[in-house]
Order: structure tokens, then C-alpha cells, then sequence
């Protein structure tokens, strides 16, 4: 079940809240030799953009960044090129879901029954303060367990079955799901052990699955594109130039 709710933005310094930034993907579907979190963008790597991101829009938060063994070392030469400060790294593991329940395990002693986790792609650079301040401002109710920024379908949708039969449907019945995804820190970690090995697309997922419990949304923002392949990484570049 997903409830949209009208966030009540106030202020937002981050407080008691960590940030997982996943960034331990070897960008394959991009096609290019280096995962695309460490490409430059506008004269930055794109992670070191994301980071950025966040200690703006939250600048109290603990920020954890996930990185695979080879992207720890490329990405600390990526920050002593650019003198950049990088938050604390953790080693991902071999699925997202992996990275993530690493990330929360390596936080545990430090949450407690208020805490908030905000788990972002590290390959999406342009989330900005106001989004972050409305996905976080719902926690100000102790109730509440997750958040989802979403935004509606602007194409037609299909369902196509095994056999390859399409099926129109409706698009006001879905929406599009982004990050950074917020979570009551200590379900979330809950969540990922009793879910541990499963194959589950996202955090929300990890949530449902062993809450099934509602899930809550916030208005997301179109801007807040995920950089997949090329095309992303120029359209993310116009929309810096915008700015």
C-alpha cells in the first residue's frame, strides 16, 4: 500500500539522521570502463557530487558511502586529485542489497529507536535540499516508518506476459519510484537481516517484505535522474549548466 502525504517542510539539519550512499556498482549497462559514479561531471566526479548533495542538504548527517574494494582505491585518488574530503567508506558486497545491509550493519551501535536512514544511488548527483527536506520532514512523527519520493508515469504502460501478450494498462495506477528512500533506521536494519540473501529490487521492497507495512510518499522531482548511460550523464550536465 503507498499513502501520499503533504510534507510540512521545516528545518532540516540532519540531526540524528545517516546517509547510505550506494556506490559500489561496476556501471555496466553504461558501457564505459569506469562505473559511472566516478565519471566527471561538470569538472567533479559524479559521486563527489552526490556527497556534496547531501552535506547541503543535511549538514549534520553521518554519511556512509558503499564502494567496491577497487572503487575504495580509485575513488581516494579521485579525492586527493580534486582535494576533496571524503565521508567514511564501507566495502559493498556482491548485490545492491548486499552493499546496503553492509552499510546498515557497520551503523548499528550508533542508532537508536529515532534514528533515520537515507539510502541514495550514489549515480543520482542532483537530488536537491528541498526534495531531501520533504522526505525527511514525515519523521517528525515518531509513527512513522518510511518515506518514498515518487513521481507520476508521463508514457503509456503495458503489461507484457511471459508469452509476450501486451496488456495496456493504466499509468495513474504506478509511479516511479526515486532515492534517497527514508527509513525508521532501526526497521530498516531489521528488515535486511531477516531478508538477507533475497533477491529484492530496492529498499522499499526490503521494508514491505518484512513489515508489510504501509509505505508513504512524498512528491519526487523529474530532475533527480539517475545517470545510466551516456545520455543521462549529458542531460545531468545541462541541468547543472541551468542552475
Amino acid at each position: 500500500m503507498v499513502n501520499n502525504i503533504d510534507a510540512n517542510i521545516g528545518p532540516c539539519s540532519g540531526d540524528n539522521i545517516f546517509v547510505i550512499i550506494v556506490a559500489a556498482g561496476t556501471g555496466s549497462r553504461f558501457g564505459s570502463d569506469v562505473p559511472k559514479q566516478f565519471l566527471t561531471l561538470c569538472g567533479k566526479p559524479v559521486l563527489q557530487r552526490t556527497v556534496e548533495a547531501f552535506q547541503k542538504a543535511l549538514p549534520a548527517a553521518r554519511i556512509v558511502l558503499v564502494v567496491s574494494e577497487w572503487g575504495r582505491e580509485h575513488w581516494a585518488e579521485l579525492c586527493s586529485n580534486t582535494g576533496f574530503e571524503s565521508p567514511e567508506t564501507v566495502i559493498g558486497g556482491a548485490s545492491r542489497t548486499d552493499s546496503v545491509h553492509n552499510a546498515l550493519k557497520h551503523i548499528h551501535d550508533q542508532i537508536d529507536s529515532r534514528s533515520v536512514v537515507l539510502v541514495h544511488d550514489g549515480a543520482r548527483p542532483l537530488v536537491k535540499p528541498e526534495m531531501v527536506a520533504r522526505i525527511v520532514a514525515p519523521f517528525a512523527d515518531a509513527d512513522m516508518e518510511a518515506v518514498l519520493p515518487v513521481v507520476a508515469l508521463t508514457e503509456a504502460v503495458s503489461v507484457v506476459d511471459p508469452d509476450g501478450n501486451v496488456v495496456p494498462s493504466d499509468r495513474a495506477l504506478y509511479r516511479t519510484v526515486q532515492t534517497p528512500q527514508a527509513f525508521r533506521a532501526s526497521v530498516l536494519s531489521e528488515a535486511y537481516a531477516h531478508c538477507s540473501g533475497r533477491p529484492l529490487p530496492d529498499d522499499a521492497a526490503v521494508y514491505h517484505a518484512y513489515t508489510g507495512r504501509p509505505l508513504h510518499t512524498v512528491d519526487g522531482d523529474y530532475g533527480n535522474i539517475k545517470i545510466t548511460n551516456p545520455a543521462d550523464l549529458a542531460i545531468a550536465s545541462m541541468l547543472i549548466d541551468q542552475q
